[in-house]
């Protein structure tokens, strides 16, 4: 093969760019096929367990718009690529972040609910009612998330599910204490016998006194939380006044390598101080 042929060269060159190409454009693909099916399906069963009913493909679409857009009018009202950088990580994991929101504050409604709910099959239990009667009369009488939850339970249980089967069930798909508590003392109590009213009721004062004490806990936590809070945004806002201000000597800052290794080590340990505050403020109840 002549490989001085100037032709020859180009056609070689043309070739190994046309296969360059052909193989991003392929992992690109098959990127986007991986990341659609597996946001889609973990956007489906978290919605799902929520009892949100939308399609996931929607959410994708929504996702992917965000994605490409949010950096890009980032970019054209700051110029700054950093900034574009750091929109373009928002709009990918904001989906994810208010879905896991959304769950912790249905969490949240469900565990107040819980205790009434609990009162309220031990009244129908002491009055001669049977536990699926019980049941029936939580799921009628108890607002959502409570409700679909322990409707849920009753389906199951009229398709022949064992009631065991459909505790372990709801515990798993919520995986929360307070339920775990639930299940095993309905499982004990259907296994050995015993007082059912009584342990129920037993079961709603203990979680009303772990409610007060968390409640305690969080008001007397809230102010380092708080104070974690100010000493985060502090650098953000002393930069946003810094560069209005004096644009011109903060422009090295968003415009140069050197600038762009300062943020990025003023981000790291601001995580690492939101971390350890977190650390510090939760406690476990």
């Amino acid at each position: 093969m002549n490989l001085d042929n100037p032709a020859l060269l180009q056609a070689l060159m043309g070739l190994m760019a046309f296969t360059a190409v052909f193989a991003c454009v392929w992992a690109l693909r098959a990127a986007y096929q991986g990341w659609q099916s597996r946001f889609t399906e973990t956007a489906r069963v978290t919605l799902e367990d929520m009892f949100v009913f939308i399609d996931p493909q929607q959410i994708f679409q929504v996702n992917v718009a965000m994605f490409v857009l949010l950096p890009l009018f980032v970019w054209i009202a700051t110029g700054v690529p950093g900034l574009a950088l750091v929109a373009a990580l928002v709009g990918a994991v904001l989906p994810r972040l208010t879905w896991v929101l959304l769950r912790k504050r249905r969490q949240a409604r469900l565990v107040a609910q819980l205790p009434d709910g609990l009162t309220m099959m031990c009244g129908a239990l002491r009055a001669g009612a049977s536990l699926q009667m019980g049941l029936a009369m939580l799921v009628k009488e108890s607002p959502a998330p409570l409700s679909q939850e322990f409707s849920l339970l009753l389906r199951e249980q009229r398709l022949g599910l064992a009631l065991e089967d459909s505790l372990r069930g709801m515990a798993q798909r919520l995986n929360l204490e307070e339920i775990d508590l639930l299940v095993s003392a309905l499982t004990i109590a259907k296994e050995v016998g015993g007082n059912l009213s009584e342990i129920l009721d037993r079961l709603a004062a203990t979680l009303r006194q772990k409610a007060i004490m968390e409640g305690k806990i969080k008001a007397l936590t809230s102010q380092g939380k708080l104070q974690g809070v100010i000493v985060g945004l502090l650098p953000v806002f002393l930069a946003g006044v810094l560069t209005a201000m004096d644009p011109v000597a903060m422009a090295p800052l968003y415009s140069t390598v050197q600038g762009w290794g300062v943020l990025a080590v003023v981000a790291v340990l601001l995580l690492m101080g939101a971390f350890f505050i977190k650390k510090i403020v939760t406690i476990d109840v």
